[in-house]
């Protein structure tokens, strides 16, 4: 039997914990001086877009559609963050053998990837416990689930002021804006 509370709560706690996640990037960014890569941008576009399904659990209930976008902005985002860790394996001669600080003895892209595996591995199991809300059905989202969906809101917006002001209007290479 399902406890819908419960489960709003874990899909609010997720969404609050992608979106810690993304201020640690931040932190890294502004507070070390560390500069991401096109390819640590494009794993953050990846996060949003999984805070976007969950938010869309919080705002309208849920819907294996939602799940669906969580499950496609992981696989997408997985897809970038193993692409850098296979850079990363087997450097070309003279470069890093990693990008950025280390944090627990492993590098964002490394975390990042297994973020997006437990992501995709936790809304399987999420699917297997809820049903689709009847439609017309109206939630009243608790304190919790919308301040945690304000903050998420405004990490997005947050997110893409930083990139935009990193990169221009144009696409981003390693030294700023392509030419």
């Amino acid at each position: 039997m399902e406890n819908r509370p419960l489960l709003y709560t874990v899909n609010s706690a997720c969404m609050l914990g992608l979106s810690l996640v993304l201020v640690g990037a931040f932190y890294f960014q502004y507070g070390l001086g560390e500069t991401p890569c096109p390819l640590c941008l494009l794993q953050r576009m990846g996060m949003l877009g999984v805070i976007l399904g969950l938010s869309l659990n919080t705002a309208f209930g849920f819907r294996r559609e939602h799940a669906a976008v969580v499950i496609g902005a992981a696989l997408v985002g997985g897809s970038f963050s193993v692409r850098q860790v296979l850079l990363h394996i087997a450097p070309v001669e003279g470069e890093p053998t990693g990008y950025g600080s280390a944090v627990l003895g492993m590098h964002l892209y490394t975390w990042a990837a297994i973020v997006f595996l437990t992501t995709i591995a936790g809304t399987a199991v999420f699917l297997c416990l809820i049903r689709d809300e009847p439609a017309g059905t109206v939630r009243r989202p608790t304190l919790f689930d919308r301040s945690t969906l304000l903050f998420a809101t405004l990490l997005c917006l947050s997110n893409a002021l930083a990139t935009f002001v990193e990169c221009g209007a144009g696409a981003c290479c390693e030294n700023g804006p392509c030419p």
